[in-house]
């Protein structure tokens, strides 16, 4: 008996100092090491299978959605307590004397108890600023961006480029399916051509800054200081024209310009890349700009060299149709005309994938589960659509316009949140006797099916989408077995 109380009172001890102070004080730290990776990478992959979703149901001349994770908040609680109760047997009736000899052991309780209560926060893009920035051409800014990064600058072409001086890149693919075979090789020749340039040093494509004018020259006496530093501060400067006599308020425009090395200027892809672009040769810089209007294709009207390169952009939405075209339709889709086939000038079918093709590929699968070599992978009208994993091409282009996503996502203004999820609590408490000689035991347990850092990736499905979502909550009540002492 003495041993079996001297190991309950250690039991006990030991919980109390496990849940003390020390354990309070390493619960914050570990949690957040074994949260932060988990929720990062739901997000991630919440974030790459919506715009999956979306560019397949683009394919399908449905409307997309983006609904973004704007913030998550959890908060972690962690409740543990312990103590020791006595255990009275009940007195014999017949010797009522001796009642406090009846405290026969010590019943230790040790109790555990922790909650989980992250909040997400999500943001739907179908205000007014957001579906007019999704139909708008990108800027200029966000061409010299481009060009400035380390992306091939044939993917930044073919993705972003609609016309280049007149050479059509696939126009009629950049919007809903029309049923006819676009024109999009030479723009192809085009972009590899700028890529072997780029890699074989023969020209690159650099940024640069240029004072445009703003408004009409002004004397020079109306010219304050303070009208010098007011200006400024919205990045004008003040240009002294003429004699000097009169001043024009100017301000630093970038440009992008095409420079040819000196010993390239006669390089055969250089003249090929030229007559393609019907550019004057012979020239080292090229000035790239922004048509303001539709350019004439020069093989079907032919007009004099041009000595800049003029860029028709493509809009966020034409960009996503443009890269529908590389997702895989199954042929019961086409014979139930779920998808308008396309057809080329002698009636036999063509296959869009051939748009994309090099630069963004999708597979369609049927089954249960996604293909094992799916890296990224959702379920649409019993199908699975999926990317590669040993798709390295396809893997580049997606990761480039999910960041160019996040970039226009984060350039939104602030605005309320469509939804707040309290995505749930779990608690568990234990309650055991450690040791006496008579031993009740109790066992209580709670559990709550709830959607935590794991389960972040479900969302979608809980959103929209032709799945199901079938949650679960199991409780288990208190439990004890005691022996009934006789009275």
């Amino acid at each position: 008996m003495a041993t079996v109380r001297r190991r309950s009172w250690a039991l006990a001890i030991a919980g109390a100092l496990a849940l003390g102070p020390s354990g309070g004080c390493t619960f914050g730290p570990k949690v957040l090491e074994r949260s932060h990776g988990k929720y990062g990478e739901s997000v991630r992959l919440v974030e790459e299978e919506q715009l999956l979703r979306n560019l397949v149901h683009m394919r399908y001349n449905e409307m997309p959605l983006a609904l973004h994770v704007s913030s998550i908040a959890a908060q972690y609680e962690l409740n543990g307590g312990a103590e020791a109760r006595p255990f009275f047997v009940a007195p014999n009736p017949s010797n009522s004397n001796i009642i406090f000899r009846t405290f026969t052991s010590i019943l230790p309780d040790v109790s555990v108890s922790g909650a989980n209560r992250p909040t997400i926060t999500l943001v739907p893009s179908d205000r007014g600023e957001s579906i007019q920035r999704f139909l708008t051409p990108i800027s200029a800014e966000t061409l010299v961006f481009l060009g400035q990064s380390s992306w091939p600058v044939s993917t930044v072409l073919r993705l972003w480029v609609e016309r280049l001086n007149g050479v059509p890149n696939a126009p009629s693919a950049s919007g809903p399916s029309r049923g006819d075979v676009p024109d999009f090789a030479r723009f192809r020749r085009v972009a590899d051509l700028f890529q072997e340039a780029q890699d074989r040093g023969l020209g690159s494509v650099v940024a640069e800054e240029r004072p445009v004018d703003v408004g009409n020259p002004l004397p020079g006496a109306m010219v304050t200081a303070s009208a010098a530093v007011a200006a400024a501060k919205d990045g004008l400067e003040f240009r002294a024209v003429g004699d000097g006599t009169r001043q024009i308020l100017t301000r630093k425009q970038p440009i992008l310009v095409l420079e040819i090395n000196p010993e390239a200027v006669a390089d055969p892809d250089i003249l090929e890349l030229e007559g393609l672009l019907n550019l004057r040769p012979g020239r080292r810089r090229y000035e790239i700009k922004v048509a303001t209007g539709p350019l004439p294709d020069p093989l079907r009207s032919p007009v004099p060299p041009a000595d800049a390169l003029s860029v028709t952009p493509r809009s966020t939405s034409q960009t996503y149709f443009f890269l529908a075209n590389g997702v895989e339709v199954p042929c019961d889709h086409l014979a139930a005309g779920l998808v308008r086939p396309s057809l080329g000038p002698d009636g036999r079918a063509f296959d869009e994938r051939a748009i994309t093709a090099g630069l963004f590929t999708v597979h369609a699968r049927p089954g249960h589960r996604p293909p094992p070599e799916a890296f990224v992978a959702v379920k649409y009208r019993d199908y699975w659509y999926y990317i590669d994993d040993r798709d390295a091409t396809s893997k580049a282009t997606f990761a480039l316009v999910l960041q160019l996503q996040r970039l226009d996502f984060g350039r939104q203004p602030p605005a309320a949140p469509f939804l707040t999820l309290p995505v749930g609590r779990w608690r568990r408490a234990n309650v055991r006797d450690l040791g006496g000689r008579q031993r009740p035991w109790a066992v209580m347990a709670f559990w709550t099916c709830s959607l935590t850092a794991s389960r972040l990736n479900e969302a979608p499905f809980c959103i929209g989408g032709n799945s199901m979502k079938v949650s679960a909550a199991f409780a288990t009540s208190c439990c004890t077995k005691t022996k009934r002492q006789n009275s």
